[in-house]
């Protein structure tokens, strides 16, 4: 009925519009953006036997006893800008050793130490970067 009613007064009824207005974009931030932690990747290579492997990053430490080589581990470093230390230690029996840091992708420390005959022996990298 109001279709014929504005048909009535000799104008063309009002048709709806495809066409829909953007909503508006939220303001910028003022806070810095998030980001994304970086990686920092622990490994250790060899034939030596492992008596234990110890990693630390800003002073928090882990240790994992009897592991076999190939060993791994990915640690997050937070995006923060600020300098965080870090440490691989393992101790071992007789063999060779290879312990290796990768941080995002680029090599940041590693060593390579082989021990002969009996006893035990310590192989130790470390360093600090920035988040």
């Amino acid at each position: 009925m109001i279709a014929l009613l504005a048909g009535c007064g000799g104008e063309p009824a009002p048709t709806a519009s495809a066409t829909v207005a953007p909503s508006p974009s939220p303001p910028p931030s003022s806070s810095v953006a998030l980001r994304e932690p970086h990686t920092l990747v622990f490994s250790a290579t060899g034939t030596a036997r492992v008596t234990s492997v110890t990693y630390e990053l800003d002073g928090h430490k882990s240790t994992q006893r009897s592991v076999s080589l190939p060993w791994r581990k990915v640690v997050e470093v937070p995006a923060d800008g600020k300098r965080h230390d870090w440490h691989l230690t393992m101790k071992h029996g007789g063999g060779r050793v290879e312990l290796v840091a990768i941080f995002d992708g680029a090599v940041a420390g590693q060593t390579r130490g082989q021990l002969s005959g009996g006893g035990t022996g310590t192989a130790a990298v470390g360093g600090d970067l920035r988040g």
